[in-house]
């Protein structure tokens, strides 16, 4: 079987989710191919460009690809459009497709997102560009040479098929290899119990909706954000968390880490009891937050939305992390106290999510990646 050459593109540097996930695909592969990356220009690097201009840089995707025979595309809507529009971004993303063609490579796009501004307002965007493109990029996936559209769960697989993708994969994100603490240690009631939320802070993974549960809770229990604001993000995520923190009085019960390194993150999330993921989005199609409680050797509460919903499905065993409605906050205090009283429930959960964890490892999601990638 000769050895296939595969270009990866995506998003570079430490702190980009996107990136974290390309850099474990290329790790855990075998010996049986060679791996190229090109890394896509930031926004930054794009922010004084034309739109001539920002294409001539992503013109140099096509001359890379020469070299190759399968191409990988890790695609975020926002990409591609430097200071532009979604829209432009979406023009971009196609010509670069419609180049790969020329060359007739075999091509595959990672969708990490649905293109949820298809269907839902965005400011300043051309909807009737943004479907032009859209339509042009489904009918690249269709037919016997058709590209590769790859995604995590499948109600994202048929929310694409519906909107004319012929050719998609569901390959479900990849989980860190990372050790699991094997005891649990029983709480007294008087002890401190700490939760934790890992991954940047966004306005959608319900950092204050997490302030309002901790409201409900005594005074012995904490939280741990772990984490700080996306690279991207021009927002005052940070200070709405501290505003709201010191409205409720729990500004000493809180404890914002900012950006840290794994392994301090390890260090913060061993003292953590439980994980909290309270997403209050239901567009989400994957998380690597999620994939990093789910190793932490932790319960997890997480927010009942579809993806979630996905992982327990997958677990033969049973859940792998409680669900709860992800604004009933009552709930979700119940959840929290069931957990710390009832070890076969906390036991049960940890079990599971090692399971599920050893199931779907980065090792062995590369192995599903080459299948595809050889037929």
């Amino acid at each position: 079987m000769s050895k296939l050459k595969i270009l990866h593109i995506a998003t570079g540097g430490k702190i980009c989710g996107i990136a974290t996930y390309t850099a474990n695909l290329i790790k855990h592969f075998d010996k049986s191919a060679d791996h190229g990356f090109f890394e896509l220009p930031s926004k930054a690097d794009l922010a004084d460009l034309t739109q001539k201009g920002i294409w001539e840089e992503y013109k140099k995707i096509i001359a890379t690809a020469k070299d190759y025979d399968v191409i990988h595309i890790q695609n975020e809507f926002g990409l591609f459009c430097g200071p532009y529009s979604l829209c432009f971004g979406a023009e971009v993303y196609y010509k670069i497709l419609l180049g790969l063609k020329k060359l007739k490579k075999k091509v595959f796009t990672t969708f990490h997102s649905e293109p949820a501004f298809l269907y839902k307002p965005y400011p300043d965007l051309d909807l009737k560009q943004c479907h032009k493109y859209w339509k042009k990029i489904a009918l690249l996936h269709r037919g016997p040479e058709g590209f590769r559209a790859i995604v995590h769960k499948s109600a994202t697989a048929n929310s694409f098929k519906g909107m004319g993708f012929q050719h998609v994969r569901i390959l479900v994100h990849g989980v860190l290899e990372r050790s699991l603490p094997k005891n649990y240690k029983h709480k007294e009631v008087e002890d401190p119990v700490v939760l934790g939320i890992f991954g940047f802070v966004s306005p959608y993974k319900g950092h204050e909706f997490a302030l309002s549960i901790l409201d409900l809770l005594p005074s012995n229990y904490k939280l741990f954000i772990i984490g700080g604001r996306h690279p991207n993000s021009e927002g005052e995520e940070l200070g709405q968390i501290l505003v709201k923190a010191n409205e409720l009085g729990l500004s000493k019960r809180v404890t914002i880490t900012g950006w840290c390194t794994p392994e301090e993150a390890d260090e913060y999330q061993n003292h953590c009891d439980i994980c909290l993921v309270p997403y209050q989005t239901k567009d989400l199609s994957a998380s690597g937050a999620v994939t990093w409680n789910l190793t932490s050797g932790k319960p997890v509460v997480a927010s009942n939305i579809a993806s979630f919903k996905e992982i327990n499905d997958s677990c033969p065993n049973g859940d792998a992390m409680f669900l709860c409605h992800s604004t009933d906050r009552a709930e979700w205090v119940w959840a929290i106290k069931k957990i710390l009283t009832q070890p076969k429930v906390k036991h049960s959960l940890i079990n599971n999510a090692r399971q599920y964890c050893k199931d779907f490892s980065w090792t062995n999601t590369c192995k599903y990646h080459m299948i595809e990638y050889r037929q």
